[in-house]
This record gives C-alpha cells, sequence and structure tokens, in this order.
C-alpha cells in the first residue's frame, strides 16, 4: 500500500476516529475544522452507544404520529413555520422510508454499521487509558402506558431479526433496574447490551490526541471550498487563504458536508436536525442508566459533568438561531422521569445533528468525484457509527475492500447521477 496525504474535513467524532484509522493505516492525516475537536454537535448528544440501535426513525406508523408531534409545542418535533415548504421534500422522502420494505433494509443496514462499537472503543481508551470513558451501562425505555415501551409489531420484529438481547420489562421491574423511575412509568424495555460515554466532547479530544500523538496534523481553520485539478479533487482552500493539498479529501463535517458538496454540483437531502440538551449540574438524583421517556421522546444519561436530558428535533435550517424555549422543556420532563430532581443548575445548548431522510449515513468513493471520500449524515446515531465508518474510510482510502457491503449507504441513492467507485486492488 501506498502511504498518502489526506486531508479530513471535520473534528467530530466520525472525523477524529477516521483520522486516527487513516494515521494508522501508515497514511499523512491533517484535520482541518475551525472549532476545537468536540466542539460541534459530538459536545452534546446524549451519549448512547447502541449496538441494539436497530430501528430506524420512520417505520411503518409513522405517518399517523406526525400530526400529534407537530401540533403538540412539547413534542419530539417541531418544524419553523418560516422552514415548512423547504423542509416538506425531505419529509415526503422520510415517509417513504417508512414502508415496511425500506425500514427492514434499513435496519439491516444499521446492524452493519452498528455492531461492534463499544468493543472498538473499550480497546482504544484501555490504549489510551481512558476506559472509564465508556460504560457497558445497558439502556431503558420507559413509559407511562402498559406495554408501550415494548415497541411495535414492527420494532419488536427488527430487534429480533438483528438478534437484540432485550428483556420487557412492567412498572415494578423497571424500577427493580432503576430504582429513580417515578411511579407513573408502567412498562419497560431493557437492553443490556447497549452502552454510554460519560463525556462526549473529552471522547473525541482523546480519540482526536491520539492521532495527534501518532502524526496527524490539526488545523483550526474553516475549510470554504475544495482544491480541484482536471476535475479531481486535490485538497481544501481555507479561510485564512491557504490551500491543503492532499492525494484525498475524506469529508466528515457533520451538518455542513452538503453545503461543501454542492460546491462540487452534487446536492444531497441532507437536513440539519438541530437537537437540544440540558445538562444538570446538580441534580441531586441521579439514574445509573441511560433512560428514555418512550413517551415524550426524549433521553437522559449520567455523564461527568451531572446528567445530561436531550431530545426533540427541530427543522430550521443550518443558520437559524436557536429556540432556547426547546431546551428549557427538557427541564420539566426531567421531573416527571425523575421525581425530586434539581432542575435549577443546568446548561443549555443547541447543536445540528447531520441527517438524512433513511436515517443513514453517506459512506462512499463516489467516482463522480475522484479524490473525495464521504462520511457524514449518522443522524443521531454518530457515537454508535463512528467504529466502523472509520474502518470502512480508512479501507477504501487504501485501495481495500472494505469490511462490511456499503452498497446502503452510497451516495447515490437518493437519485444523483453517481456510481460507486471501483476499488483496485
Amino acid at each position: 500500500m501506498t502511504s498518502k496525504q489526506i486531508v479530513v474535513v471535520g473534528a467530530g467524532i466520525v472525523g477524529a476516529s477516521c483520522a486516527l484509522a487513516l494515521q494508522r493505516k501508515g497514511h499523512a492525516v491533517t484535520i482541518v475544522d475551525s472549532r476545537e475537536p468536540g466542539d460541534g454537535c459530538s459536545f452534546g448528544n446524549a451519549g448512547n452507544i447502541s449496538p441494539g440501535s436497530v430501528v430506524p426513525y420512520s417505520i411503518p406508523g409513522s405517518l399517523r404520529k406526525l400530526p400529534k408531534w407537530l401540533f403538540d409545542p412539547s413534542g419530539p418535533l417541531s418544524i419553523r413555520p418560516s422552514y415548512f415548504l423547504r423542509f416538506m421534500p425531505w419529509g415526503l422522502r422520510w415517509l417513504a422510508a417508512s414502508r415496511r420494505e425500506a425500514a427492514t433494509r434499513i435496519s439491516q443496514a444499521m446492524h452493519l454499521m452498528h455492531g461492534g462499537s463499544l468493543e472498538a472503543y473499550a480497546q482504544l481508551l484501555r490504549e489510551s487509558g481512558n476506559a472509564s470513558l465508556v460504560r457497558m451501562s445497558g439502556q431503558l425505555y420507559a413509559s407511562r402506558i402498559p406495554g408501550k415501551a415494548h415497541g411495535s409489531e414492527v420494532e419488536r420484529e427488527l430487534r429480533r431479526a438483528a438478534g437484540v438481547r432485550l428483556e420487557f420489562l412492567d412498572g415494578g421491574q423497571l424500577r427493580e433496574i432503576e430504582p429513580t423511575i417515578g411511579p407513573q412509568f408502567h412498562s419497560g424495555l431493557w437492553l443490556p447490551d447497549n452502552g454510554n460515554c460519560v463525556n462526549p466532547q473529552r471522547l473525541v479530544r482523546v480519540i482526536a490526541g491520539l492521532a495527534v500523538a501518532q502524526g496527524a496534523t490539526l488545523v483550526r481553520q474553516e475549510m470554504r471550498a475544495f482544491a480541484m485539478d482536471e476535475g479531481r479533487v486535490r485538497g481544501v482552500s481555507c479561510a485564512d487563504g491557504t490551500t491543503l493539498k492532499a492525494d484525498l479529501v475524506v469529508l466528515a463535517a457533520g451538518a455542513w458536508s452538503g453545503r461543501l458538496l454542492a460546491q462540487l454540483g452534487t446536492r444531497v437531502p441532507l437536513e440539519a436536525e438541530r437537537g437540544y440538551h440540558v445538562t444538570l449540574t446538580d441534580p441531586g438524583v441521579i439514574p445509573k442508566i441511560p433512560t428514555a421517556d418512550k413517551d415524550s421522546g426524549f433521553a437522559t444519561a449520567p455523564m461527568e459533568m451531572g446528567l445530561r436530558v436531550a431530545g426533540t428535533a427541530e427543522y430550521a435550517g443550518l443558520d437559524a438561531p436557536p429556540r432556547m424555549a426547546r431546551a428549557r422543556m427538557l427541564l420539566a420532563q426531567a421531573q416527571a422521569l425523575f421525581p425530586g430532581v434539581r432542575v435549577a443548575a443546568h446548561t443549555s445548548w443547541m447543536g445540528c445533528r447531520p441527517s438524512l431522510p433513511d436515517g443513514l449515513p453517506i459512506l462512499d468513493r463516489p467516482v463522480r468525484h475522484p479524490g473525495l471520500i464521504t462520511a457524514f449524515g449518522n443522524s443521531h446515531f454518530g457515537l454508535s457509527a463512528s467504529p466502523r465508518m472509520s474502518q470502512v474510510v480508512a479501507a477504501l482510502a487504501s485501495d481495500e475492500p472494505p469490511p462490511i457491503d456499503i452498497s446502503a449507504f452510497r451516495m447515490d441513492r437518493f437519485g444523483q447521477s453517481e456510481r460507486r467507485a471501483e476499488i483496485s486492488l
């Protein structure tokens, strides 16, 4: 294998993981981002690392739930009125992905992408002396309605098909596992093989630090454009006027990736799915296990800095200012889930998840754009998908067969006149 000069655009969990995997393959890597590693979307997620996440967000029955979600001001979904018409094409594609056949295919791809994530992190963090960053905690779903947390028939079938280990709980069993949950919750789903990260920002910085320690270079600059030569991507141009030349560029810029890709004449339906969190810095009540409220659509997780409460999906575009009332709603929801929790001391945050209508990332070496590898669009699953994505990117960059079938993640699946790149061995 010939060593290549590779620029990775983006210093989130995907970009940092790809940089480390590429460095370990013997390539010379430069990471480009205007922010410090982990300061973007990776900073604010709920920390779930879920090999058992095989249920797409769009499944049969999703259409029936939309009116309640849209007209409930405290519900999990919000579309700003001024953005509604721009959102509609994406939303219709999201609904198309809810068909049974499509949901089954997407679930199988999720299983491929998320498998082995906890083991990969455990090995990496043992090497770096940060093993406590990731816990084999399991994960809970809770509902006020008997049986609801167990999931629909479709959800149960998708998990069975993937071999996901789970337990159906009633209210008493739910509180045996997590005693802090309120008495009004009457059903639970326990996924013992999932885990969580107690500080996602620090995880990204540890991984980026390992890459730098092994020779990678970190450049704190905003990428403005691709550097081109006779139709081939040959690097990136930065806001300060410098050009970083490369044999390959890995586009892992999260929600900004679609805007950058459009410079090359390719448009993909990437949305900035805006999520909010509050972190309770003096909660008093801290659950042992990451727990999601199935009714209200938010997740909680114990972290180094307190109790994180994260959720909501808001569509307003990349550039709209945050609406922090969406974050404050989470305070009341946390109090309902965990009676007695203190919410006065807290921080709030908003970040943009990079989301595609089918919930799967774009992971490809597109022949239409020689010199480019795409690695973005993980929606809610960046932490779970990053280990496998980094393995795939390292293989593609090294002209090796990827470790999994990546046909479900190709760039042309949304109708672009695009073909997958052939891998020359």
